[in-house]
């Protein structure tokens, strides 16, 4: 049972380790909900498909056995911004309408939906499910919040915009504490403050392929504006687990019993969710801030969890002792391609021997992405350089935003929260620009907890500056 006033719901990578995690930091059970999907449901949602852990369906049904055996809910994901029409396709709205019959019979009680299409179908056909709205649905407003809930919606995930407009957030527990509406606010993701290319950038994954991935333009731009501008990453409306407290006590303050956390990411290592639940189960933690947010590192992404079909350790189900992953050799990636440089001589030759492949996919050279790992949209046609400089910008230079130091860096937004009328310095506002609703709140606090080696930040830039340019122009292709 929950003893916290407050809840949290999990990113989950489908690793039995979670549970671990779970029982030895949640001492208060605060911890309810895990949230997921399969890879190959033929489902858009809020992630690029290709790097969601592959997971079948027999495997989901156990994972969710041991969910309900320790009270966790199950909330599956059928969240993209759009569904392309598909919920009134006569063939593929059946599928998806059948699918959800399936996810109901394996015992799941609770899906993120945005199609206001699935949520009426949802709340009629299955008496005893959980609706959460999730963010790609953009509840900006109390009036947006109202129009889902009269809408049927369970819970509303609100835009970041809300974590630090606490007057807000105030008025809204208030407003829906004695209803059944559930209200929830994301932690950890590093979203650009009202950024204006989330709509396109939430297309752009609900369109992706789970076999191939395509160059993600609007990811290389924000990642590029956020080293560029370090201010940037403080504007993000993150939630560190040291700032945990204020929501609890707004919650507290408002008596509202329905209001959560939500803890990303999904598509993240073990080891990465294992920070974050210890950070915000403990409310403290001592290192880099972007160590425990949807920063987006190469060595963070799961494309599948180790073990994740074995609770027991070991290889994976049905497999010999020592058995890598489906589809992987025993190595993994090629090392340079993990340690972001490009290979020594001979070493793309000696890796390929070593892990048995003997034809490497059009375009790359020997010794490129093991069999099983997702290929690049149109790799027949994009340049080998292209796709490898590509490769490089997700391995990037390391800042380091001392998260202790950050302590008293809320207080501005709690008390004096002008953002809805202000321009940020070194982000929205350029160095050398002005203007009289100027804000310097984040750009000086930056000066105080952000460093980085200016060198490894110039030479990544440039490259990161090349293949923006090289996606504009059309000329990562062969015949631009």
């Amino acid at each position: 049972m929950n003893t916290d006033s407050i809840s949290f719901d999990l990113g989950c990578n489908f690793d039995y380790k979670l549970f671990d995690f779970v029982d030895q930091y949640d001492k208060k059970h605060a911890i309810n909900s895990f949230f997921g999907k399969l890879k190959h449901d033929g489902l858009p949602g809020g992630r690029t498909a290709s790097i969601i852990p592959d997971f079948t369906l027999d495997q989901l049904a156990d994972y969710v056995k041991e969910c309900k055996k320790r009270d966790i809910t199950f909330n599956y994901l059928i969240n993209p911004l759009s569904m392309d029409q598909n919920e009134i396709d006569p063939v593929v709205g059946k599928q998806i309408r059948d699918f959800m019959h399936q996810m109901y019979d394996l015992g799941i009680r609770a899906f993120t939906l945005n199609s206001p299409i699935l949520i009426k179908y949802a709340k009629r056909e299955f008496k005893d499910i959980f609706i959460t709205l999730g963010l790609y649905a953009y509840p900006t407003t109390i009036q947006h919040i109202e129009y889902w809930r009269n809408w049927g919606v369970d819970e509303i995930t609100l835009d970041h915009g809300f974590n630090r407009r606490f007057d807000i957030l105030r008025n809204l527990l208030t407003q829906y504490k004695d209803t059944d509406l559930h209200l929830r606010v994301i932690a950890n993701n590093l979203c650009l403050r009202e950024c204006p290319f989330r709509l396109a950038h939430g297309c752009f994954v609900g369109h992706s392929d789970p076999e191939k991935f395509s160059m993600d333009y609007s990811l290389v731009n924000c990642a590029y504006k956020k080293v560029t501008t370090p201010a940037a990453i403080l504007t993000a409306e993150f939630i560190r687990p040291e700032d945990v407290h204020y929501y609890r006590e707004l919650a507290e303050e408002t008596g509202n019993k329905n209001f959560s956390i939500k803890l990303i990411d999904r598509t993240r290592t073990t080891d990465f969710l294992h920070r974050v639940v210890k950070g915000y189960m403990e409310e403290s933690y001592d290192g880099n801030l972007l160590d425990i947010v949807n920063w987006p590192q190469a060595k963070t992404i799961a494309t599948l969890p180790p073990d994740a079909a074995n609770p027991q350790g070991g290889a994976p189900q049905g497999k010999p002792a020592g058995t890598p992953p489906m589809g992987r050799p025993a190595g993994g990636p090629p090392p340079w391609v993990m340690e972001g440089r490009p290979p020594r001589p001979g070493e793309p030759e000696e890796w390929a021997k070593a892990n048995g492949i003997t034809a490497p996919p059009a375009g790359m050279p020997a010794g490129g992405p093991p069999p099983g790992v997702p290929n690049m949209r149109w790799m027949d046609l994009l340049k080998p350089e292209a796709m490898m400089a590509y490769g490089r910008t997700m391995h990037l230079p390391k800042l380091y935003v001392d998260n202790k130091k950050l302590d008293g860096f809320l207080e501005h937004f709690i008390h004096n929260n002008k953002c809805g009328q202000s321009l940020c310095v070194n982000d929205i506002l350029e160095p050398g620009q002005t203007a009289p609703n100027a804000c310097a709140h984040c750009s000086t606090w930056a000066k105080k907890v952000i460093s980085y080696d200016e060198n490894e930040v110039a030479q990544w830039k440039e490259l990161c500056s090349g293949v923006l340019h090289s996606i504009e122009d059309g000329t990562i292709y062969k015949q631009a």
